[in-house]
């Protein structure tokens, strides 16, 4: 199953403020909710587990995560195998200036294989929505603090 996301968020930051987040995978994975176990390998790759909460599925999904840079777009690669499935994240993040403030484009692409699979895409798309909107939340947050 796919699922793709996006949308348009508005940060009260600097365009570099922004930028010097998103680009800081300790900060960035700070932000995700019910995730533990951060190790950082260098500056562009991390691992990392997250407790999905799917229906019947619990416990916890080990990640391998990566981020590129392409000019000024920022994309986080996240793989996990766990829990009877396979998961997929492409991330893209593209921060533009605003006035005043920073705009935050981003998409979101996600491949699920396995158990999580068969939850349906009804429930993945709700469950991963009120998830999306936490990490925005917490990365607003995160930002308004430097």
């Amino acid at each position: 199953m796919q699922v793709d996301f996006g949308g348009d968020e508005e940060f009260n930051a600097s365009i570099e403020a922004v930028r010097n987040f998103v680009k800081n995978v300790e900060k960035v994975a700070a932000c995700i909710p019910d995730s533990g176990n951060f190790s950082k390998k260098d500056d562009t790759h991390f691992t990392m587990n997250i407790e999905p909460g799917l229906g019947v599925v619990k416990g916890s999904l080990p990640l391998n995560c990566s981020l590129s840079t392409d000019g000024d777009a920022y994309t986080y690669l996240i793989d996990g195998k766990g829990l009877g499935s396979q998961v997929k994240v492409t991330l893209t993040i593209n921060p533009y200036s605003k006035g005043g403030a920073t705009g935050v484009k981003w998409k979101s692409v996600i491949e699920i294989k396995g158990i999580m699979g068969g939850i349906g895409e009804p429930v993945i798309r709700k469950i991963t929505e009120e998830y999306v909107q936490k990490i925005i939340t917490n990365a607003k947050q995160e930002i308004s603090k430097s």
